[in-house]
């Protein structure tokens, strides 16, 4: 992995970006790419992002399916959230406006399996979700869009995010943060204290995804879930921390694969962790 600093370094130029993005599917990247040289090639040539890719999906309905299926709800319901958020125009136009200030990310809000997030929220009605790994913010947006959503409804509920990085959030519009926390430092400090005297129903990892990092994280917010709490883990296609904490716990577990549509990138995971079925 290059180190942060000097992925800054190389991306701080135009050409440099184009040198670095050609590495990626020269060398990490080269068995999928291969598989999609065109749409590879657009990606060194044209694309801004040169990480936390994204992209629209070709497989909604198999996310709807799995959501439904793993929280026991009819996958129309499901599907109805889905629509709810991908039709958002407003958010889109939005979050589409501060994402065209960067030189780095794409002028549109596309959430891929974010949606499944979304859904989440809007099915489970949470009280409390707390996210680790909030980055540029995008995954904070649509779920406070959810809970926004939520509270108009007579569900109230907030998020609490935690990040190491100061800076992270800057996708969220301001006017969209009534119900939102950012907590800066490394959730294996500031988990313990911070959740110490609440009950989690929503947990979503998605910062350091080495699996000890993921695990420890599921040690300390296990005994600080809700009677009906669930844990999701982003990228749960690289490290099978949630799927042994699952097993370990006799959590039902399910998996949704991301498809993505018109990029080489082979798409990432969603891992679903439920209560035991009486609980």
């Amino acid at each position: 992995m290059i180190p942060v600093f000097v992925k800054r370094l190389v991306t701080a130029t135009a050409l440099g970006r184009m040198a670095y993005k050609a590495y990626l599917v020269g060398v990490p990247y080269r068995r999928h790419a291969t598989r999609h040289p065109l749409l590879a090639a657009r990606f060194v040539v044209r694309d801004r992002e040169i990480d936390n890719f994204t992209y629209d999906l070709d497989n909604w309905d198999e996310l709807d399916g799995v959501l439904a299926r793993a929280l026991g709800r009819d996958v129309a319901e499901v599907s109805r959230f889905s629509r709810e958020l991908r039709g958002d125009g407003e958010l889109a136009c939005r979050l589409g406006d501060r994402l065209a200030r960067r030189r780095d990310r794409r002028p549109v809000a596309l959430y891929g399996r974010r949606v499944g997030w979304y859904c989440c929220v809007r099915l489970l009605r949470p009280r409390l979700v707390v996210e680790t790994g909030v980055a540029d913010g995008l995954g904070s947006a649509v779920l406070l869009r959810a809970l926004a959503r939520n509270r108009a409804e007579g569900s109230p509920g907030r998020l609490i995010g935690v990040d190491i990085d100061p800076t992270a959030g800057w996708l969220v519009p301001p006017d969209e943060q009534q119900d939102y926390q950012l907590v800066v430092g490394d959730s294996a400090q500031v988990l313990p204290p911070l959740l110490a005297q609440t009950e989690v129903d929503l947990f979503i990892h998605d910062s350091n995804h080495h699996y000890e990092h993921e695990a420890g994280e599921y040690r300390i917010v296990g005994p600080r879930l809700a009677p009906a709490g669930v844990i999701l883990s982003d990228n749960a296609h690289a490290v099978p921390a949630l799927a042994d904490y699952s097993r370990e716990h006799g959590r039902p577990y399910s998996f949704f694969g991301e498809r993505p549509r018109d990029h080489f990138y082979p798409g990432a995971g969603i891992g679903i962790s439920v209560p035991p079925a009486g609980r």
